[in-house]
């Protein structure tokens, strides 16, 4: 149970206890509803004022019950209440509302659903690319709050958590749970909620990959599939494999993509004047038009259309000299 929900029912218990009392001591001694409710008060809070009315034997046997069980419900209140304050949990209900209000504002962001491995990982390249995201994870949100990760504590599952991430404002999705099914959940959920979001999702069984793309996934990674593949290009690419590395570290040669916006100077330009090599110093290795067809290795005669999706390859670092083309 969450420490605020065990201090609200514990004050649920003392207002029972209290209401109990007093009800007590109308019906047993036939008191008053003012006079029982003030005995009832002075006698959990120990003030010391005399009684209210005279006890006989069954009054004062009511009144020890009463101190027993009010003082009983009382102390686990205040042990509940000083938990809160000094346990860290009323600063993570204070970083969760900050955290709220942060992830409300957000737009065109990415949603990690699971921060186990791959979720770390996943996590720390967006924010190499400076790509904003929110992760959803059941457990430690406080941990990932101090490392300045915008982060849900919830289960990924249950469309309110989806809902607390900002899915009706995200552009992307990745579910890389530890349970396929719940993956599959996820991404049934999270299709019917946003038909046009990018749905990426783990499986950690080939046979899975089938029922996540019927289930609405836009790519489905197959960590083992993965692995086998890089260990075949290894052994019969190695060559292949290292330039590959060094460009996902962005390392001495980078692969890039660059969108042709509709306003952009480059568009109707063939390759050859478009500046690309001799500005940016990298090479147009492909281009996908915006009908979704694609051209690998265009000649420098072909022209740049608006909506084109460039990917380049060049020099380490090369690609933030691309803007400057526009």
């Amino acid at each position: 149970m969450r420490p605020q929900v065990r201090l609200w029912v514990s004050i649920g218990a003392v207002i029972t206890v209290i209401v109990a009392s007093t009800a007590s001591y109308v019906i047993v001694l036939g008191q008053s509803v003012a006079d029982s409710l003030y005995m009832t008060v002075i006698t959990l809070t120990t003030v010391g004022y005399e009684e209210v009315f005279p006890l006989d034997k069954t009054g004062r046997t009511l009144t020890m019950i009463i101190i027993l069980v009010g003082y009983t419900a009382l102390a686990v209140a205040l042990a509940n209440l000083v938990s809160l304050v000094v346990g860290g949990e009323l600063r993570a209900i204070r970083e969760g509302v900050r955290m709220k209000a942060k992830i409300a504002e957000l737009r065109n962001h990415v949603i990690v659903c699971g921060y186990g491995r791959m979720g770390a990982q996943l996590a720390s390249q967006l924010q190499r690319e400076r790509v904003p995201f929110v992760a959803i994870d059941r457990d430690g949100s406080l941990d990932l709050a101090e490392q300045g990760v915008l982060c849900v504590c919830g289960d990924a599952t249950e469309e309110g958590t989806l809902e607390v991430a900002g899915i009706m404002h995200a552009k992307a999705l990745v579910t890389c749970l530890s349970s396929d099914s719940d993956n599959v959940f996820v991404t049934l959920s999270a299709r019917d909620m946003r038909p046009q979001m990018t749905i990426i999702a783990r499986a950690e069984q080939p046979a899975t990959e089938r029922k996540l793309k019927r289930a609405g996934a836009t790519a489905v990674i197959c960590p083992q599939m993965i692995g086998a593949q890089k260990s075949a290009n290894i052994l019969c690419r190695p060559h292949v494999v290292e330039l590959v590395d060094m460009a996902a570290k962005g390392v001495d040669i980078e692969i890039a993509q660059y969108e042709i916006e509709g306003e952009s100077r480059l568009v109707g330009r063939r390759l050859r004047d478009s500046g690309i090599r001799e500005s940016a110093k990298m090479m147009v290795v492909a281009i996908k038009h915006a009908d979704g067809s694609q051209i690998f290795s265009p000649g420098p005669e072909e022209r740049i259309q608006a909506g084109d999706q460039l990917v380049l390859i060049g020099p380490g670092g090369q690609a933030s000299h691309l803007d400057a083309l526009e």
